[in-house]
């Protein structure tokens, strides 16, 4: 009986620590980068790019939404890396996979052309009318969609291809990060301050 109640109050005790520490560590920059990735379609991938950033975005949609692009652009050269390994792992008689997987890499490869765009446009977000502001929004969630767009034309040609069942699933679980990344990012730039 002793063992468990000094069990219980060990317990008690780390509860009561680690509870103090995550009140202490909530701080307004760290709130901030809460309410923005509430914003976004895949919350949990938001906070794990954002949050080890918290003080240097400090509070600043524009530092926020260049960080989850840069990120993305991480991603895109991992994820196209990715599938070509992938692409020569598999047997050269499955001609029309490994054709599709190629043209994937590719595809996702050149899609960061889109993430450069819309980080040289975020050093020109100052000024010009409202109309002037919204086009510049439009410009930058579009080549921030480039992205999406590679992933979703990466698997319509997989199937097309009449990939087998076991390539399509692992090319989906390759390109999931990357699609979450490039959908947060469209969020972020779609709520960015002007």
């Amino acid at each position: 009986m002793a063992r468990f109640l000094l069990v219980l109050l060990a317990i008690t005790f780390i509860l009561s620590i680690s509870s103090y520490f995550c009140v202490a560590t909530d701080t307004p920059a760290t709130s901030f980068i809460q309410k923005t990735c509430n914003e976004t379609t895949y919350t949990t991938r938001c906070l794990n790019t954002l949050l080890p950033n918290a003080d240097r975005i400090n509070g600043n949609t524009k530092k926020a939404t260049r960080l989850a692009i840069m990120a993305t652009v991480t991603e895109v050269q991992s994820t196209s890396n990715d599938i070509q390994h992938y692409a020569d792992l598999l047997p050269r008689r499955w001609t029309h996979e490994v054709e599709s997987l190629e043209n994937c890499h590719t595809d996702i490869a050149d899609s960061v052309v889109g993430l450069y765009t819309a980080l040289e446009e975020t050093n020109h977000l100052g000024g010009g009318s409202k109309d002037d502001k919204e086009s510049r929004r439009l410009n930058m969630e579009n080549s921030v969609k480039s992205v999406v767009n590679a992933i979703d034309d990466c698997a319509n040609h997989l199937q097309k291809s009449k990939g087998g069942l076991i390539v399509v699933r692992r090319v989906e679980e390759i390109l999931q990060p990357l699609n979450e990344l490039a959908t947060n990012a469209v969020n972020l730039v779609h709520h960015m301050e002007f």
